[in-house]
């Protein structure tokens, strides 16, 4: 059986340790990296961000021009790419690996070592993608769903040798906001299952909420995600609003979203936190830029935002310390044995639906520390990360 990662194809199952694993701008690559086992055949999708590589060149006469390594597992390439000015934003190609397969030593499940490097500026990601029988065409970008999110109404292609046929069930979660980090707090969607909707064959159209789909004839399944166009960013001024409801009192929250101008009403609401034209400018960069992070890495049956990790990740920022394995997280803020440091925990809980869901483990004691945090935002004293 396979549930499709929500945020990420790589993998958090191993027992790891790292400085800042949620922090997007800590590392230079961000590659999206896809897998699809057919026919004695592992396809990989890599799509990588030609902001993100540095592009550079011999001599003035000679074109600008990035040099990528890849390996998966012991297998490497050279992929070279020459700007021009129709380039489109995003590098992609994909690899296939025969001589891996021959002896039968990789199958679906199974997990995939890549290690990508921009050979021009030396910087280098490396990481691991489950290896998968089934490949999500997109095809308005006629390229392979890099996750488990596509934008509501997004045309999809469902591609696998194993299977044929799909159960879809679908369900739309009530959206929701966790509880503060010091209040008893049960989440409405622990219980959440999805009621069958249609069968179908290789063509969907991406509904809002949960689809999952289940082949009749064997163990696989996967769960895809109906999201807003814009996700995982923030843009939209309602959404901007919707997601100030952590800092904002009850009666500025509802002032905000019955305004007639809405974009003025969050402007003066972001003035009266930071003081000052520039200091409001970077409070919103900080605050949207966490609530970004919150969606690529947390998000489920609801957008990451709106979960436990996502809601301490904004409020708090990035941990100084986060210790995890498969069942449980460690955000460690301060230094680790001094009066002054803070733990969340979460623990995983397991869902059919959502296999990205973790629950913090609340406590009267975070209360002094979240009126705190509050309080900093409110008063245009909380620094980027």
């Amino acid at each position: 059986m396979s549930l499709f990662s929500s945020c990420s194809t790589s993998t958090l199952v191993d027992s790891t340790s790292s400085r800042r694993p949620y922090d997007f701008e800590a590392t230079t690559l961000h590659p999206e990296v896809v897998t699809y086992l057919h026919s004695g055949t592992l396809s990989v999708y890599i799509n990588i961000d030609r902001d993100e590589l540095l592009y550079t060149r011999e001599g003035e006469n000679t074109p600008f021009t990035s040099k990528v390594l890849v390996q998966l597992n012991d297998v490497r390439w050279i992929w070279t790419d020459t700007l021009k000015s129709e380039t489109p934003r995003w590098l992609t190609n994909k690899f296939d690996l025969n001589n891996i397969l021959s002896e039968g030593a990789i199958q679906a499940g199974d997990w995939l070592s890549y290690n990508i490097t921009d050979q021009n500026r030396n910087s280098s990601i490396k990481n691991a993608a489950e290896i998968r029988e089934v490949l999500i065409w997109n095809l308005n970008e006629n390229w392979p769903l890099s996750n488990a999110n596509a934008a509501t109404g997004t045309p999809l292609k469902i591609i696998s040798a194993g299977s044929s046929t799909w159960n879809v069930s679908h369900v739309i979660p009530q959206k929701s906001l966790p509880a503060p980090p010091f209040s008893r707090y049960s989440n409405p969607l622990d219980t959440l299952t999805a009621p069958a909707h249609s069968i179908i064959e290789e063509d969907w159209m991406t509904l809002e909420g949960v689809q999952k789909f289940t082949s009749p004839t064997n163990d696989i399944e996967f769960v895809i995600y109906g999201r807003h166009e814009d996700f995982p960013a923030a843009k939209d001024v309602l959404f901007l609003i919707e997601s100030t409801r952590y800092i904002a009192t009850r009666s500025e929250y509802a002032a905000m979203q019955k305004a007639s101008h809405p974009k003025e009403a969050l402007d003066d609401f972001w003035l009266s936190c930071g003081k000052s034209p520039e200091k409001s400018k970077e409070l919103i960069k900080t605050y949207y830029a966490r609530v970004e992070e919150a969606n690529r890495y947390f998000s489920g049956l609801l957008e990451g935002w709106r979960t436990d990790r996502g809601m301490i990740h904004i409020i708090h920022g990035v941990p100084n310390r986060v210790r995890r394995d498969y069942w449980n997280e460690y955000w460690t803020y301060g230094e680790e044995g001094t009066s002054n440091t803070l733990t969340f925990r979460f623990r995983r809980r397991p869902h059919t639906l959502d296999n990205n869901a973790f629950k913090l483990e609340r406590n009267i004691i975070f209360k002094l520390t979240w009126d705190r945090m509050v309080t900093s935002w409110r008063n245009g004293r909380v620094q980027r990360d």
